[in-house]
Parts: C-alpha cells; sequence; structure tokens
C-alpha cells in the first residue's frame, strides 16, 4: 500500500504545481523595495522641519535580508538622530501573511509596526476555509480578484491587530511611543 499511496500522492503534487501561478519574486522583491522607498520619501516629507533646522539628522545603512523564494537581498534602513535619542526605520521583508511588506519602527522606549497592506483594510480579518478532498475546482465558489491598490498603514499590537492610516499625526504619535516622549 505503501508505493501506491506514494504514486498516488506524486500524481496529486504535479496537478497543484501545474495549477499554481509563477511568480516573478525579483518583480517582487522590486515592487517592495520600490514601497520601501516611498515610504521613506513620505516620512522625510512629514520630518522635513526637523531635518531642515538641523534638530534631525538622517542616516541611512544597507541591510541584509533573507527571505524564503527570494533569497538574499540588500534594503535600506532610516535612522533619525536628535539629541539623546535616536529611532530606525528597520525593513523586515515582502513574505508575510496578510501585508505586502513590513517595516519596524525601533526606539529605546519599543516598536512600532509598519504595514504595507490593502488601502481599504481597516485590521486583520479571520476567515476559515474548509477544503474537502477530492472536490473539484468547479465546485468551488470563484471570488472575483480586484486590482489591490497599496498603501502603508501603522499596525496596532495584538490580539487584535487593526490598521491606522500613516498620516502626520499617527506618525508622530508612533515617534512619540517608541522614544518615550
Amino acid at each position: 500500500m505503501g508505493k501506491k499511496d506514494f504514486d498516488e500522492f506524486i500524481k496529486k503534487q504535479r496537478a497543484k504545481a501545474s495549477e499554481e501561478v509563477d511568480i516573478d519574486w525579483d518583480l517582487k522583491r522590486d515592487e517592495w523595495l520600490t514601497y520601501l522607498d516611498q515610504l521613506y520619501k513620505k516620512i522625510l516629507t512629514m520630518m522635513k522641519k526637523y531635518t531642515k533646522s538641523g534638530d534631525v539628522s538622517v542616516e541611512y545603512r544597507q541591510k541584509t535580508i533573507n527571505e524564503e523564494r527570494i533569497g538574499e537581498y540588500k534594503a535600506k534602513t532610516m535612522t533619525f538622530k536628535f539629541k539623546g535619542s535616536e529611532i530606525t526605520f528597520d525593513p523586515i521583508g515582502t513574505i508575510l501573511i496578510g501585508a505586502k511588506g513590513r517595516v519596524d519602527l525601533k526606539g529605546s522606549a519599543g516598536t512600532v509596526k509598519f504595514v504595507l497592506v490593502n488601502k481599504q483594510s481597516v485590521g486583520v480579518r479571520q476567515k476559515i476555509a474548509v477544503n474537502i478532498s477530492g472536490e473539484s475546482k468547479a465546485a468551488k465558489k470563484e471570488q472575483k480578484v480586484e486590482k489591490i491598490e497599496w498603501d502603508w498603514k501603522i499596525a496596532t499590537p495584538p490580539p487584535k491587530i487593526e490598521y491606522i492610516e500613516l498620516n502626520e499625526e499617527s506618525f508622530f504619535d508612533a515617534l512619540m511611543e517608541v522614544i518615550n516622549g
């Protein structure tokens, strides 16, 4: 029975592989890095008053990230330094459940998570799906795939994770939280 079961397993794996959509992992990485740059530009715009006056300085470093299927690549961290404190935007990656990317804002008093999610999303939803072995694809309810507009938001801590729109007010609230201001 063992070999027969294994043959059936291999047959199912082949069928599954032929159904899977090919993902361009290099494109996925490049999109993620573009969105990361967009986040940094947005933050720099909010901090312009302070960087221009010299009260805050900005420094960039390279970080190596290694993600399954994408492999190893370099991403930019952004650090703001000001008298007695510094905060760093630390990119985590793009292969995540429920988000296209995550960056942690780290300071001496903690961490705030910035996530790249559907602009319409207000938080993490839980969805349960049941798959019946042997069920045909035609029996499954077809879902309409909509184009997602990605946006950076601030994620509240678990257990009930909600997404807060990233604007000046929410950014400076997050900033004060991580510097214990």
